[in-house]
């Protein structure tokens, strides 16, 4: 099963200064991207809800220092 995934324009605009600040991570960011798109519970993503403000989204890793 696949999933589509939305972008708002905020996400795209910090998405493109990530990029530029972390090219080296362009790869796995991407490939993080694709996995979650085809399965967001695959145990890498270490897919976890947020608290707080942000209770009703969700997170993923791209390694163990960065997430989306």
């Amino acid at each position: 099963m696949s999933y589509t995934l939305v972008f708002t324009d905020s996400y795209k605009k910090c998405a493109k200064r990530f990029a530029k600040q972390h090219s080296e991570l362009k790869e796995p960011y991407r490939r993080t991207l694709l996995l979650l798109a085809q399965n967001p519970y695959h145990p890498s993503l270490r897919l976890h809800p947020l608290k707080g403000k942000l209770a009703a989204l969700h997170s993923v890793s791209i390694n163990l220092n960065y997430r989306v």
